[in-house]
């Protein structure tokens, strides 16, 4: 009977102690430290919130809007004339600057060494590690009007558009092979596996998961689902690897006074529970794009 007894204590002890640990673990703050593109005021910011003396703020060509991390020492940002790397310590620009083009949406460094450059209708450039041009496409969708790409591990390119709404897989000769329909502008795209796709679907404000048909499985955010929330429209997003998504709530429909006191980013858990929400009204008007830091960089991320 003792040494039941003793066994029983101990096992309430461990949950006990379990529980506080959990209560604990729930209690935590979620701190991050992450990369906006403010496209109003043109401006790259970053934010430490464990650290505040280490964030900074710099100025950047107007028609931002894509941001890319190139490890652990810098980050490759798109310009409406096209792109430049930033030291991620202190927002320095470095040497690496294309300045040429008009109405560039989005900017992806390669794996071997190479950028791809696409503009607002679909023109593709091709730079070297040098930044002269060695190439360049059009997509082949009259009436495009894109935003970002991701470069699929075959090679070919996911591009959320706005017109027509929603995402276009698309061969580097500029072919489209897929289209996946979206009741909304669509803007950041990103493949899960072979059939589906995660898109923003920017007026609901949502990030939506579809299938190979274009049937939504599921999706976080949703101005009804979080009615006090002061969701606008979903712009640029990233999922982090616990499987949150963080969103960038842009607020450049709303008047100043409107869009103050609303989030500039909110992340969701999978369940479409908001986790964590940030906003300084006084540092950003309209954030469009996030790049969370908190983690070294993965290797091989396009």
């Amino acid at each position: 009977m003792t040494g039941i007894i003793r066994k029983s204590a101990t096992a309430a002890c461990v949950l006990w102690l379990c529980g506080l640990a959990g209560a604990a673990e729930k209690s935590i703050p979620i701190r991050h430290r992450f990369l906006c593109v403010d496209n109003a005021a043109n401006r790259l910011v970053c934010v430490d919130e464990g650290a505040p003396s280490r964030g900074w703020s710099v100025a950047i060509p107007p028609g931002s809007r894509d941001l890319q991390r190139l490890g652990d020492q810098a980050v490759l940002v798109s310009h409406g004339n096209g792109a430049a790397e930033y030291e991620l310590a202190s927002g320095a620009k470095r040497a690496w600057v294309v300045d040429r083009y008009r109405d560039i949406q989005t900017a992806r460094r390669l794996a071997d060494g190479k950028t791809l450059l696409a503009s607002v209708r679909g023109e593709l450039f091709e730079l070297d590690k040098d930044g002269r041009e060695v190439g360049r496409v059009r997509i082949d969708q009259p009436g495009l009007n894109m935003r970002l790409m991701r470069v699929l591990d075959s090679g070919n390119l996911l591009i959320g558009a706005k017109s027509p709404s929603g995402v276009l897989e698309v061969t580097r000769q500029g072919k489209v092979v897929r289209r996946w329909a979206l009741a909304g502008s669509g803007y950041t795209a990103e493949a899960l596996g072979a059939e589906r796709v995660l898109s923003s679907q920017g007026a609901e404000a949502k990030i939506v998961e579809m299938d190979a048909q274009g049937k939504v499985m599921k999706y976080v955010g949703g101005k009804a689902d979080h009615p006090e929330a002061g969701l606008d429209f979903c712009s640029g997003w990233e999922r982090l690897a616990n499987g949150n998504i963080v969103m960038a709530n842009w607020l450049g429909h709303l008047k100043a006074q409107a869009a103050r006191g609303r989030p500039h980013l909110v992340e969701f858990s999978p369940d479409n529970r908001i986790v964590w929400t940030w906003a300084d009204h006084q540092a950003v008007r309209t954030a469009t794009n996030v790049l969370i830091l908190d983690a070294p960089a993965p290797a091989g991320r396009k």
